[in-house]
């Protein structure tokens, strides 16, 4: 890393950390420098302005939930049903604990949305290129019947938005996200895969957390080998 990245580094880490303990609209330019031993004008030379950090950082966060729900996704011998649940359970989860291991986060997404929309357009994408990933691959397998996959993408992604940043929605238990979440895929499945003999679909069952995240561990262990 050039000197110019270093700097700039420190002052995320500075911002992120004063963020997650007094909040975004709590925490000024001049106490971020301070924090950085720089003056308030050097923070000015890597950033615009306050909201400017807070994007860098709420992008670093959406890339980080992105790299969970993509290893568990390249993960090999999964169906395409498994790779669907398993993907939106992960994704749950892990934005759940963000929030609730640090709340201010969440103030930080809504400002962040509030004050770049654009920032949440390219959220969005990155989540549905995942969907529409999947989906081409149970189309191609036989596994889903989808005559369009984008407008399946669509419809999949706005049926399982409130379980990504949950707290943003609701006051659940994680408990109880997912005991809805279960219920939601099993509808999903039911419109996605063709009956056998007759029968229905199989309802969704929640995948443990700990094999979840040992699948997402050794994907990446898989993934460094190559």
């Amino acid at each position: 890393m050039s000197e110019s990245d270093i700097t700039r580094e420190k002052i995320i880490v500075a911002a992120r950390e004063r963020f997650s303990h007094y909040g975004y609209p709590k925490t000024t330019i001049a106490e971020l420098a301070e924090d950085c031993a720089m003056s308030p004008g050097n923070i000015y030379r890597f950033f615009k302005g306050k909201i400017d950090i807070a994007v860098e950082i709420a992008r670093r966060e959406a890339l980080s939930a992105v790299e969970v729900i993509e290893a568990v996704l390249d993960c090999p011998l999964r169906s395409s049903r498994q790779r669907l649940e398993e993907v939106v359970f992960a994704d749950l989860r892990y934005t759940f604990h963000l929030l609730e291991n640090q709340p201010k986060t969440l103030e930080l997404a809504q400002i962040v949305v509030s004050d770049r929309p654009q920032f949440q357009i390219e959220s969005l994408r990155r989540e549905r290129r995942v969907f529409q990933r999947i989906l081409h691959e149970g189309q191609a397998s036989g596994e889903f019947m989808v005559v369009n996959v984008p407008a399946t993408t669509i419809a999949l992604h706005g049926a399982t938005v409130k379980y990504r940043y949950a707290q943003l929605f609701t006051n659940q238990t994680l408990a109880e996200l997912e005991r809805e979440l279960a219920h939601v895929m099993t509808l999903i499945m039911r419109g996605l895969m063709p009956t056998v003999e007759g029968r229905a679909v199989v309802e969704t069952r929640i995948p443990d957390e700990t094999n979840v995240a040992s699948i997402a561990a050794e994907a990446a262990a898989a993934a460094a080998e190559k």
